[in-house]
């Protein structure tokens, strides 16, 4: 399911939220998107069809910024990886650490930059990565709202960082669904629903997520 995305590894903040219209979390690096009421500080992006590298503070079990080590004692992961789990996995939560499911509320938030997104926060893992980043693969449809160049609400690749080293220039920990920018005001999404597929390569498994779930952007 690959689209006509481009990947972008540092994101600029394009939009018109700001981090005091609501409840603002302060997140490391790596970058993210646009999103409305509910909001956290991480960094954001925006491209209609658009990709990102890794993202917030993820609400994880246990401490972001934690390490798990591999069987091998080479290489530690943070941001929710757990390289030993007996299988590989993929759990997706929201910013306050609720689990996403079918129809779980999905909220939007103010990213730390100025910009609107609806973050997905993973746990993930049971394998061993063949870098310092994975790959999620996002589609998400919204009627009436399906417009960014590919035809979708928000479509493309995102790099998520699972390493430890300290990064410069974004926020870590979340994958980011930024609405397309030719939405004109992210408020009318409140209460329609996005459905909602993400596929990851776990080490040549495939692991997905597919979801309808309502979406929340009140007018702050």
């Amino acid at each position: 399911m690959r689209s006509n995305s481009r990947h972008v590894l540092l994101l600029l903040a394009v939009s018109a939220c700001t981090p005091d219209e609501g409840v603002t979390t302060d997140a490391s690096t790596g970058t993210t998107s646009e999103s409305t009421s509910t909001s956290t500080g991480e960094d954001t992006t925006s491209t209609a069809s658009t990709t990102t590298v890794a993202t917030t503070d993820a609400p994880t079990t246990g401490d972001p910024g934690t390490t798990t080590s591999s069987t091998t004692g080479e290489a530690g992961y943070c941001w929710g990886f757990d390289v030993d789990a007996p299988a590989p996995f993929l759990a997706l939560y929201d910013y306050q650490h609720a689990e996403l499911a079918e129809g779980v509320t999905l909220p939007l938030e103010c990213g730390g930059q100025g910009s609107w997104m609806f973050g997905l926060y993973p746990e993930l893992g049971g394998y061993e990565p063949t870098g310092d980043s994975v790959v999620f693969d996002l589609t998400v449809d919204v009627d009436g709202y399906n417009i960014n160049p590919a035809g979708h609400f928000f479509s493309g690749e995102v790099y998520y960082y699972v390493g430890c080293d300290d990064v410069l220039g974004g926020v870590l920990g979340v994958v980011p669904i930024i609405p397309p920018d030719e939405l004109p005001d992210p408020a009318v999404l409140d209460g329609l629903t996005a459905k909602v597929h993400v596929e990851l390569d776990a080490g040549g498994q495939l692991v997905s997520f597919d979801a309808t779930m309502p979406l929340s952007a009140p007018r702050s």
